[in-house]
């Protein structure tokens, strides 16, 4: 016997309105109008016969059957979903070369790789870290992760997320009792510098942190220099001195307890991370399901604040 279904339009403009409660709403998620999202919740109504919103001044309320058909429209379309991507995903594969920095392919990516790998077991990922930008002309990558102010001519870029830095260290170098502390409590303790540090990230810089709040701190600037930030954070974690924490990199150090955050005070970085590629690289099936996948991943990040935007 034939299935007799509804219009997969008018569903899915239902579901929609209902997760958001708003015909508006509803039609920027499908990038439709208004009143199309209005009119194809009208045509499911008449195809089965009976409302599924009350239409209030404020937004919409669903009927009492309305609530019963929702959980089982939203299941359908995860199942689905979730069958397209095993669908698209077991037919594409070969070599993907991913260009990023040491410390955030550490701390940020490594971590979830794992899942890239469960989605997509075909595809064999090249890791290169580097804190040298790639050369697309004469290196064979497909995407970079860069951190910075936007992107270049000939190439287009993907927004990931912000960055936040603030102080850490070892629970064993500050007792807990002693949090939260000021930036000025800080001078009293072993500072630990990254002194390679570009001169327009002053948010790397503990000269820079002191003068933003107005506290003398010539003593303070003494301590254990680094030019690799990842040895830096071992040394953190080791409880030789306090470091300046960037956020995406050391989520999975604080979660741990190997290090706590020592101020309420934060640093939002002038510089983002961004997928970055020159424009024909998207096309590849094997970049567009890695961007999709870490757009995915960026999104659950409390650092990710921004709409995707593609530039």
């Amino acid at each position: 016997m034939p299935r007799r279904l509804p219009p997969l339009n008018a569903l899915r403009a239902f579901e929609a309105a209902a997760r958001h409660g708003s015909f508006a709403a509803a039609a920027q998620e499908l990038r439709v109008t208004d009143s199309a999202v209005s009119q194809q919740v009208r045509t499911l109504e008449r195809y089965l016969g009976t409302r599924l919103f009350k239409r209030l001044p404020r937004g919409l309320l669903l009927t009492e059957l309305g609530s019963t058909y929702l959980p089982v429209l939203t299941a359908g379309f995860d199942r689905l979903s979730e069958a397209t991507t095993r669908l698209r995903a077991s037919g594409i594969g070969g070599l993907l070369t991913v260009a990023a920095l040491p410390a955030f392919a550490t701390g940020w990516l490594l971590p979830r790789v794992s899942r890239f790998r469960e989605r997509y077991p075909r595809i064999d990922l090249l890791l290169k870290t580097s804190r040298a930008l790639a050369d697309f002309r004469r290196e064979d990558v497909d995407v970079a992760i860069r951190f910075g102010t936007g992107t270049g001519t000939d190439t287009k870029s993907v927004f990931l997320m912000d960055e936040e830095v603030f102080p850490v260290a070892s629970p064993t170098l500050v007792a807990p009792s002693l949090l939260p502390m000021t930036l000025a409590d800080l001078r009293a303790l072993p500072l630990l510098h990254d002194v390679d540090g570009h001169p327009s990230q002053p948010w790397l810089s503990w000269q820079g942190w002191f003068e933003r709040a107005g506290v003398d701190s010539p003593a303070a600037l003494r301590g254990m220099k680094f030019t690799d930030s990842i040895v830096l954070l071992s040394a953190a974690v080791a409880g030789l001195g306090v470091a300046l924490g960037r956020g995406p990199n050391i989520e999975g150090l604080l979660s741990r307890g190997q290090l706590v955050r020592l101020t309420q005070d934060s640093w939002k970085a002038g510089w983002s991370y961004r997928l970055v590629a020159p424009p024909a690289n998207f096309a590849r099936p094997n970049v567009r399901a890695f961007v999709e996948w870490i757009v995915e991943e960026a999104a659950g990040n409390p650092a990710h604040t921004r709409t995707l935007a593609v530039g």
